[in-house]
């Protein structure tokens, strides 16, 4: 992980060349039509309510579980509320994916990284129809998320538990392929261009990727700058605190920098 210092001046950059959420100088009508309408759009939803409801249980619960990460091979005891404080998927976050998808009508997903169920429980928000296949490396953090999609009544997720290196090839193999990817797991140069490169053949023509933590560490910049030379990476969106890739063939190749605040 970057140190502080490196991250405020990471930000700083990245606002003074961001252009602001109105879509201003963005030429696809396409694109402009997703700057307005999902990264600009504040409207409630009645589920986010209830996710966040959730959100605030686990924050409430103190009880302790080994939490197993294969990206780093490191396990340790940490209480709930902890990760649910500060590792899952904020709420505007949840929200904007939650709007992107139901925008575009994106009806299968893909997640990497299921943590407490939180960022799923957005993903499949607003369709019963929607088919989510979601990864989670550790079996008792899965065993938490599980809890969630219980919680909110959520039938339509199928999660593998395992290492990712290992459940990714089975996951692929469940569906013809995949409108939406969001990949938030092992955070390394080489895991995630990995990841990505595996998941692509199974991309849909208009599919939509996300990368979480595109400036967590020096290897996620790495790793954001060598996917957006991909040829088959139409346009980009850099928010800072996650990258939107596009697929759509009939999209120009541009990358563009927006201004957001992701709190």
């Amino acid at each position: 992980m970057i140190n502080y210092l490196t991250r405020i001046y990471y930000f700083v950059c990245h606002l003074l060349t961001a252009r602001h959420t109105n879509g201003f100088g963005i030429h696809s009508p396409y694109l402009f039509s997703l700057v307005q309408y999902v990264v600009g759009e504040k409207n409630p939803y009645y589920k986010f309510d209830e996710i966040e409801k959730q959100r605030y249980r686990w924050k409430q619960d103190h009880s302790r579980i080994q939490k197993n990460d294969f990206g780093t091979g490191r396990s340790q005891s940490v209480r709930i509320s902890k990760i649910a404080s500060g590792s899952l998927c904020s709420p505007r976050k949840g929200k904007l994916l939650c709007r992107l998808i139901n925008y575009l009508n994106l009806n299968s997903v893909l997640e990497l990284g299921t943590s407490l169920g939180i960022s799923t429980a957005y993903l499949v928000a607003g369709s019963k129809s929607r088919k989510c296949i979601t990864l989670e490396g550790c079996e008792n953090t899965s065993a938490i998320a599980r809890q969630t999609f219980e919680a909110l009544q959520l039938e339509n997720i199928e999660m593998l538990t395992g290492n990712i290196d290992n459940t990714l090839h089975k996951a692929l193999d469940k569906l013809p392929e995949f409108d939406f990817v969001y990949i938030d797991a092992n955070h390394t140069l080489e895991a995630t261009i990995r990841y990505f490169e595996l998941i692509l053949p199974k991309l849909s023509s208009n599919a939509v990727v996300v990368i979480d933590d595109i400036y967590w560490s020096k290897e996620m910049k790495m790793s954001w700058e060598h996917l957006k030379t991909n040829p088959k990476v139409t346009s980009t969106f850099d928010l800072f605190h996650f990258g939107i890739i596009f697929l759509n063939p009939d999209l120009n190749k541009k990358h563009y920098k927006l201004f957001y605040l992701d709190k």
